[in-house]
């Protein structure tokens, strides 16, 4: 099935985008428009991977969703922001898209939505945001790993095992709590898929490539941390060197 419908899946995902731009390109773009929009990309990136086992058009797509939602942050208000749900700041990191990713850190909002959004998960990437984009100081990173562990109450959260690893810069503690993380993953998306509460696009998709833990092992390597060869959900396809100099305005010509 995979196969055979990936091309609809990709062109279903450019063509919603080219009705969308319009509205992405309004300074009165919704945050729940310009995400559809970035996951768009993200999924006819994926899906032009797996179907030409080749990276180029796959890092382009992610660049894509990066400055498109850069330019909405650049834009918008706090209150049409949330920075749990900036998945395309992994999308700028796992693109090798530095730039733009630090532009997404910048531009986020530096508080947590209390009432609509989880706190571990704005802390979460605002510790990445912070730690690896806005030369937050090592005291400043623990806090905000001192606090994450605070909100979760004792719960388990094999996210906030990852950030204190790349903070130690620790890959003994690092490989294995990314691989947890992966597998949690799926089994995540294989559940959805049970339950038919996961869209055929997303699921053959997103729910087999992780571009969060793409975006992880990049920020690793960034540190010199060494990496596994091989990760669930992180083809090594996908790893190769991503193309330099990619327009940053190409998200405005979805077809380019």
């Amino acid at each position: 099935m995979t196969s055979q419908f990936l091309p609809v899946f990709v062109n279903n995902a450019l063509a919603e985008n080219e009705e969308l731009l319009p509205e992405v390109l309004s300074a009165r773009c919704e945050l729940g428009t310009v995400l559809t929009f970035c996951r768009n990309f993200r999924i006819a990136g994926i899906g032009e991977l797996f179907l030409t086992a080749t990276p180029r058009t796959f890092h382009r797509r992610l660049h894509q969703s990066s400055r498109a939602f850069a330019h909405f942050l650049s834009r918008a208000d706090d209150a049409r922001k949330r920075t749990s749900k900036a998945l395309p700041f992994f999308d700028a990191i796992a693109a090798g898209d530095l730039d733009g990713a630090a532009l997404i850190a910048r531009d986020s909002r530096r508080t947590w939505a209390q009432g609509e959004e989880y706190e571990e998960d704005f802390l979460f990437v605002e510790f990445l945001m912070q730690h690896f984009f806005l030369r937050a100081s090592a005291a400043d990173s623990q806090a905000l790993l001192t606090r994450y562990a605070k909100a979760l109450q004792d719960a388990e959260d094999i996210r906030l095992e990852l950030c204190q690893a790349l903070l130690a810069k620790d890959e003994e503690a690092f490989n294995p709590a990314l691989e947890r993380f992966l597998s949690e993953r799926q089994d995540h998306y294989e559940k959805l898929a049970e339950e038919g509460s996961v869209a055929d696009e997303v699921r053959f998709t997103e729910g087999m490539l992780s571009v969060e833990g793409l975006a992880l092992v990049r920020l690793a390597e960034a540190q010199g941390l060494t990496t596994e060869e091989d990760y669930l959900q992180v083809p090594s396809i996908a790893r190769e060197p991503p193309p330099a100099n990619l327009p940053p305005d190409s998200w405005r010509r979805i077809s380019g």
